[in-house]
């Protein structure tokens, strides 16, 4: 068969990330895959091209993984999309015109200012606002809304500055706040629901996505201060606390695999001599990353 029209036919990159659930996620991820290959080796795309790239692949991988194919099948797609276009010559005339397309659609991309990215119970909400002098979330997750208090997660930036953050608004301040991690080394892969029946773990909800404490690591609030206006909720009657965790915690986070969650530990002094009061809540990964990346363009 002739790779370079199979190829110039792969080249549909839905940089619209409005649109990527609307593509089948298997011909989705091995398009971009082949698009990000064959742009890269031949210095097609420059980087915020080839980043909204990796975006809908990141998209596409994580729609493939919660569907329950297994990783090897998903790495096995991209091998083969690499494979088709490795001898694709970079002057092929109509690669060359599905790039320009690629471009197109990047352009539009660029100029979206806000996108949900998805996962298996919920979802994050990204956000380019231009005031980049002032601490805003770039992506959000909503842990805890009831009408009392309100529990959020993600990524802020404050002039270029990107950090991982929870903002608890309307409730007593916590002393410590602590995150807990699969680690890769303890625990290769989230466990699936034979493993979580085996280890009594829980099965439903966020909470079924966590791993067992004893595959974590655990990462500390390096930071507790007021929360800024821009991570507040509502403008009126509304106060909070920031808890920042470091950047080697940001980029662990950003490195999970989109089927799993993290538990997040709350803890608050309750008075000398008796112990403390605890929460413990729980964040999906599901497609962060990708988040991340288009947030983080114009930043």
């Amino acid at each position: 068969m002739n790779k370079a029209v199979l190829f110039a036919s792969g080249l549909l990159l839905a940089a619209q990330a409005s649109t990527a659930l609307a593509i089948d996620a298997s011909s989705g991820y091995s398009n971009r895959s082949a698009v990000f290959t064959y742009a890269e080796r031949c210095e097609l795309l420059n980087l915020s091209q080839l980043q909204a790239v990796k975006s809908g692949q990141l998209q596409a991988r994580g729609a493939l993984l919660r569907s329950g194919l297994t990783l090897n099948k998903v790495n096995s797609l991209r091998d083969i999309a690499d494979a088709s276009v490795r001898d694709v010559d970079c002057a092929n005339e109509e690669a060359l015109i599905e790039i320009e397309r690629v471009k197109k659609a990047h352009n539009t991309w660029l100029n979206m200012h806000r996108l949900p990215y998805s996962g298996k119970y919920r979802k994050w909400i990204t956000s380019r606002d231009t005031a980049l002098e002032e601490r805003r979330w770039r992506v959000v997750q909503d842990i805890v809304l009831d009408e009392d208090t309100v529990v959020r997660f993600g990524s802020t930036t404050l002039q270029g500055q990107h950090s991982l953050d929870l903002v608890i608004e309307n409730n007593s301040t916590p002393k410590a706040v602590l995150l807990r991690m699969r680690d890769s080394d303890k625990l290769e892969s989230p466990p699936n629901q034979f493993m979580r029946k085996l280890l009594k773990l829980p099965l439903e909800g966020v909470a079924g996505l966590s791993p067992p404490d004893s595959a974590t690591n655990t990462y500390f609030a390096s930071l507790r201060v007021t929360a800024e206006p821009g991570l507040i909720s509502k403008e009126k009657d509304t106060r909070g606390v920031r808890f920042g965790f470091d950047q080697e915690t940001l980029q662990a986070f950003s490195s999970l695999d989109p089927r799993e969650a993290v538990s997040i530990d709350i803890y608050w002094a309750n008075g000398f001599g008796r112990p403390d009061r605890h929460k413990r809540l729980f964040v999906e990964v599901g497609d962060f990353l990708a988040a991340r990346i288009f947030a983080e363009a114009k930043d």
